[in-house]
Parts: C-alpha cells; sequence; structure tokens
C-alpha cells in the first residue's frame, strides 16, 4: 500500500486529525470526495474548523504499525 497525495489515506488523516476522531462518520465520506487538489480540500477543512489543517503526510505513513 502507498500513500498518495490526494487520495482516499491523505484526506481520510487530514478530516480526521482536523475534525476529531470522534467525527470519524463525517471524516469517512469527506475523505472518500473526489477533491481536486489537497489546496481544496484544505480549504475546506479551514472553513469547517476555522484553524490550520491537521495531519501527517506520506513520510509518515506506515500501514504496518496500525494495530
Amino acid at each position: 500500500m502507498k500513500w498518495l497525495e490526494n487520495g482516499f489515506f491523505d484526506h481520510l488523516d487530514k478530516f480526521a486529525n482536523s475534525l476529531g476522531y470522534e467525527h470519524f462518520a463525517i471524516a469517512i465520506p469527506l475523505a472518500m470526495v473526489k477533491w481536486e487538489s489537497p489546496e481544496d480540500r484544505d480549504v475546506f477543512i479551514m472553513t469547517l474548523t476555522n484553524q490550520d489543517v491537521k495531519g501527517g503526510g506520506g513520510r509518515d505513513f506506515n500501514p504496518l504499525a496500525v494495530k
């Protein structure tokens, strides 16, 4: 499994971290949206939260670390 910028795991990471894990029911459908760019997604998140986007990136992605 590879990290793809502007892919599902990238979106899920940003939405889950920015909205909070207690809002996973909202984060998953938003992660499935075909965003034009990561910047468009980030503007949407910042508009919702009034905060900077949170989350990691490809360098932090390690699917084997999930338990």
